[in-house]
């Protein structure tokens, strides 16, 4: 769940929340920006694709430290570098405080380039010497060591687990943990997607997941990615990247027939975890628990922690279902 607290929020495109700030632009004098205000040092791969075929793009929401532009009909975000990377994401580095983001209005046509993003000739945002971001290589893994980072990771997140979302699905037995209005709401889905994952795994082969329970979790939950959104990118992003992605196009291709009942922000990252792209923290935390990295998991489970308002857990606790499958089912890896 990923969302603004302790602020307004208005109806957006008839699906999406979101809170808008609406500024004037400090980095504009006489009305001409004297030089860019920020510059970007990284861009993902959606964004990159989205950026390279567009010559304009409209700010449909801004925050304090991030911003969503449409392009082509996607969304990517323009996001202050310490909030992390991902495959949305233009990441920029402030040369001016935060001058950058309040030239940007909702509504406002900007102009994309090659070399950076303008508003009314004046670029805002360099673009030279940008990095391209991509998630990291999958490392080499047994069972062993797989079920060695899921105790770890247990006993490290009972402490930190947040009481709202779907947090505690991570664990093995999450009647340990107090219910969420959301876990409740989700867990019979959850349990039926949980035996469909034991079905694939050991009968190696592709089944269709149940489209009521995928339906239950698209759109369960406030905020811009609902918790069921997020769930559902964790297990998309874990099936791509372990190998299982016959598997995953299974549990996708009921995703995408019903992306209609959630908002477009949602449906950006649900679409990148299709690629098995999701935040570079989950991604991190994805490669400790295979390799069983018990000495780095403690900061990156404090990372996921701060993805969003649940954002971070919610898609953890799905990668952690589809891990905890694979760990136990009875072919080799």
């Amino acid at each position: 769940m990923l969302m603004q607290q302790n602020s307004p929020f208005i109806a957006l495109a008839g699906m999406l929340e979101v809170e808008t700030i609406t500024r004037q632009s400090s980095a504009v004098v006489g009305g001409t920006l004297v030089s860019p205000a920020a510059q970007a040092i990284t861009i993902g791969t959606v964004a990159k694709r989205e950026l390279d075929s567009a010559l304009f793009g409209r700010v449909t929401a801004v925050f304090e430290r991030s911003l969503y532009l449409e392009v082509n009909g996607s969304w990517i975000c323009l996001a202050d570098a310490n909030l992390g990377f991902g495959p949305l994401t233009v990441s920029v580095k402030r040369n001016y405080g935060r001058k950058w983001i309040n030239s940007f209005t909702v509504g406002r046509l900007v102009k994309l380039s090659p070399i950076g993003i303008s508003i009314d000739d004046s670029t805002i945002i360099s673009t030279r010497g940008v990095r391209s971001w991509h998630p990291p290589k999958r490392p080499a893994w047994t069972k062993t060591s797989l079920m060695l980072g899921l105790r770890e990771l247990e006993n490290l997140a009972q402490a930190k687990v947040p009481t709202e979302g779907l947090a505690r699905f991570l664990f093995e037995c999450p009647d340990r943990f107090p219910a969420s209005e959301e876990s409740r709401a989700a867990e019979h889905s959850i349990g039926i997607l949980k035996n469909w994952l034991k079905g694939c795994f050991e009968f190696q082969m592709p089944i269709t997941p149940d489209k009521e329970a995928v339906a239950a979790l698209l759109g369960l939950g406030p905020g811009l990615t609902p918790s069921g959104d997020d769930f559902l990118g964790g297990m998309l992003i874990a099936l791509h990247f372990c190998g299982e992605k016959s598997v995953q196009k299974q549990l996708y291709t009921q995703v995408e027939s019903l992306l209609d009942s959630t908002g477009p922000v949602s449906s950006a990252h649900l679409k990148a975890a299709a690629l098995g792209e999701g935040s570079q923290s989950l991604h991190q935390v994805l490669n400790m628990l295979l390799e069983g990295n018990e000495t780095q998991l403690e900061l990156g489970i404090d990372s996921i922690n701060q993805i969003g308002h649940t954002s971070g857990w919610d898609a953890l606790a799905g990668v952690a279902v589809v891990l905890r499958k694979l760990a136990l089912t009875s072919r080799s890896v």
